[in-house]
């Protein structure tokens, strides 16, 4: 099992952060380094729980598709996926979010790989320090795309960045 978990501070509410994360499509603009490539929703409907994306991931191995499925959804605190990608690699994503009292977010996120047989449990350490590293630069992407964003008035529906 690789575990690993992450905080950040985003000068930004938590509903325009919930809403920029949650447009799953747009996952590749800030995972860039994690070489997430596309994200495509299996319906256009808002997410909820057992909605359905498909995520392509680019790696030094090639390209690896990753299917997702929605586990929770709780605006706007919590977004959770499950998923699994064309290696075997089982995954579980949490991403909570909270407000603190000078207005910015913050963010926490976990996740929960499960490697599909010996040899990558066995590279877990290495694994994990990729995800680590990833995790570093895709978050850093995130809070600096959302704060140099047009702020939102709460309970609006405008778009983020």
């Amino acid at each position: 099992m690789v575990k690993f978990e992450t905080d950040v501070r985003i000068a930004r509410a938590p509903e325009d952060v919930f809403r920029y994360v949650t447009a799953v499509e747009r996952i590749p603009e800030w995972q860039s380094q994690a070489g997430v490539k596309r994200v495509d929703r299996s319906s256009p409907e808002p997410l909820r729980p057992g909605s359905e994306f498909t995520m392509r991931r680019e790696s030094g191995r090639g390209t690896a598709t990753i299917e997702c499925e929605v586990t929770a959804v709780d605006a706007p605190k919590r977004f959770d996926f499950h998923s699994i990608d064309s290696d075997g690699f089982v995954g579980d994503f949490a991403t909570t979010l909270t407000r603190n009292g000078d207005g910015t977010t913050g963010l926490h996120w976990a996740v929960d790989m499960r490697p599909p047989n010996l040899l990558y449990r066995v590279l877990s350490p290495m694994i994990r320090r990729e995800i680590r590293k990833s995790a570093l630069v895709d978050f850093e992407n995130l809070k600096r795309i959302l704060e140099s964003g047009p702020p939102t008035r709460p309970g609006t529906n405008a778009d983020v960045v």
